[in-house]
């Protein structure tokens, strides 16, 4: 009876081995930068929502004072826009030097 647990065997040899030719690294590459790019936009986006909801919170609950008069001339679009700009270039940023140049979590664009 054969074993269950070889879901996809290697093969033992010829063209298939070592690396998957030029039509499996083209395609790869570019779908990791459309991804990494992807979720450097959402963490923006999830910053600025929650700069959004934290500013609207301070405004509509916070203890009177100094902060609730500087947070109720903020707008909540720009606090929108600020946390977006600076959530994109933190994400951005943590992109860059943690997985493409440090490899803090091993994470290496070119391993095998």
């Amino acid at each position: 009876m054969p074993s269950q647990l070889d879901i996809a065997p290697e093969g033992t040899g010829g063209a298939g081995s070592g690396g998957g030719g030029p039509e499996g690294g083209g395609g790869s590459r570019g779908f990791v930068q459309r991804t990494e790019g992807f979720l450097t936009l959402a963490f923006g986006f999830a910053l600025g929502l929650a700069l959004v909801v934290l500013f609207w919170l301070i405004n509509k609950y916070g203890p009177d004072g100094a902060v609730k008069e500087f947070v109720a001339k903020i707008n909540l679009v720009y606090a929108f826009l600020y946390g977006f700009v600076a959530g994109t270039i933190t994400s951005a940023i943590y992109n860059l030097l943690v997985v493409r140049r440090i490899n803090l979590f091993g994470l290496e664009s070119s391993a095998d």
